[in-house]
């Protein structure tokens, strides 16, 4: 309910642009429906565009038309919902892709990728993804990659975006 009360009360003065930061977490799965299909009707109701930040890629798939990946505080990835769900093109994205469980896979554990999230006040020189990318190079430990388009508004910030274009990736030979 008190997510519900939030979402009225932000759109109480008809704002053209809302900023919904993970506002369905800690919600049962039905209530999160109820909200996800609340902010759909409000949005269309109030010509109001939506800014949806969460960790559930469901939510994301769902709700959104488009899509921007971020590790460490920087877009790695942008595109339509298609293009970055069905086409994931930057190493992180795949790794996120690939950790999530397939209820047709019988595998006891799940895919990850090797390493940990850098420390937000201690991050590597580069790019922020080398020390847990499988395909960083010395040129990713020195420069940041800008985002570069590799498709029709599909970007990624990658060293490697042409060699990434429909290659699997595997994760787990990532450097820890």
């Amino acid at each position: 309910m008190r997510q519900r009360v939030g979402i009225a009360a932000a759109l109480a003065c008809k704002p053209s642009l809302l900023i919904a930061d993970e506002p369905t977490t800690a919600l049962d799965v039905t209530i999160q429906a109820q909200v996800l299909e609340l902010l759909k009707d409000l949005m269309k109701q109030y010509s109001t565009s939506l800014i949806m930040i969460s960790h559930n890629l469901g939510v994301i798939a769902d709700i959104c038309q488009n899509v921007a990946v971020m590790y460490a505080g920087s877009i790695i990835e942008y595109g339509s919902r298609e293009q970055v769900f069905r086409h994931p093109s930057h190493p992180y994205t795949r790794g996120l892709f690939a950790s999530l469980p397939d209820i047709y896979d019988k595998k006891e554990r799940l895919n990850a990728m090797k390493g940990v999230v850098s420390d937000a006040l201690n991050l590597p020189e580069g790019c922020k993804f080398n020390p847990r990318c499988p395909y960083c190079t010395e040129r990713c430990r020195e420069d940041i990659p800008d985002l570069v388009q590799i498709g029709p508004d599909h970007y990624i910030a990658c060293f490697k975006e042409k060699e990434m274009e429909g290659k699997n990736v595997d994760y787990t030979a990532a450097r820890a």
